[in-house]
């Protein structure tokens, strides 16, 4: 049975017209806290430069406390300090915690700040095939000003191509002034995970998370899908008792 739905016509968070752009519904307001906080949180997160601490309920805090307008304004919270580890569930340890991490994320790959600007259909793996193709940042954005026809790469579309082509970078540019944004640099790795693939579950030990592990089982030509198979070469898992059903399938 279907459902049918009416496509919202008012932002529910600020009250604004909604705008439908290609197949994206959109709230109008430049100003919504909303898609700012959603905009951080992705530039924060796993996927984005990864910055320990900032998670979404803490963007909303230091959003509401008017210490953050813009991406940008993350890399001048340390200005703010002394008042932030009087504020209620913060202290001095949890918050040079979270600036040592804002510190860390200030030297990144190419391919991650990419992926962290929340451009429309471009993930990571879209990203770091950019990435691999402009090298650097200023190639990227001479690019997509001289009107490059990004379509042309590998597994680019139309869609894709006019969402790099349409997306607003003057925060992006801004942001470069307080990263170092490196030159993309292809590492040699043998191939000696070609052809096998692998599941990851459970908690890791040796890498920060889940993405991290997936990267560098690439690096070496292997694959990492999220259910168990009889094509899985292995399931990497730091409880091999655990009755999870991954693992029960696994050992069959």
């Amino acid at each position: 049975m279907f459902e049918y739905f009416t496509i919202p016509t008012i932002c529910p968070y600020c009250g604004y017209p909604t705008i439908i752009k290609g197949d994206f519904l959109y709230c109008s307001n430049i100003d919504c806290e909303a898609k700012l906080i959603n905009r951080l949180d992705y530039f924060c997160g796993k996927k984005g430069l990864d910055i320990k601490g900032l998670s979404k309920a803490t963007l909303e805090k230091l959003i509401n406390w008017g210490w953050i307008t813009s991406m940008t304004d993350i890399f001048k919270l340390f200005e703010h300090k002394s008042n932030w580890i009087k504020m209620p569930g913060f202290g001095e340890k949890s918050v040079n915690n979270i600036l040592s991490s804002i510190n860390e994320s200030r030297n990144c790959n190419l391919d991650k700040f990419i992926a962290a600007l929340g451009i429309p259909l471009i993930g990571s793996v879209a990203a770091k095939c950019l990435a691999k193709e402009f090298k650097t940042w200023e190639n990227f954005m001479s690019a997509v000003e001289e009107g490059y026809s990004f379509y042309t790469l590998p597994n680019f579309g139309t869609e894709m191509d006019s969402a790099i082509l349409l997306f607003d970078y003057t925060e992006a540019k801004e942001l470069t002034k307080y990263l170092l944004v490196k030159e993309y640099s292809q590492e040699v790795f043998l191939n000696t995970l070609e052809g096998k693939t692998f599941v990851i579950t459970g908690k890791l030990k040796g890498f920060k998370n889940r993405a991290e592990l997936k990267a560098y089982i690439e690096r070496y030509g292997g694959k990492v899908t999220d259910s168990v198979t009889s094509k899985t070469y292995a399931l990497i898992n730091n409880d091999i008792t655990s009755t999870s059903s991954k693992n029960k399938k696994a050992q069959e």
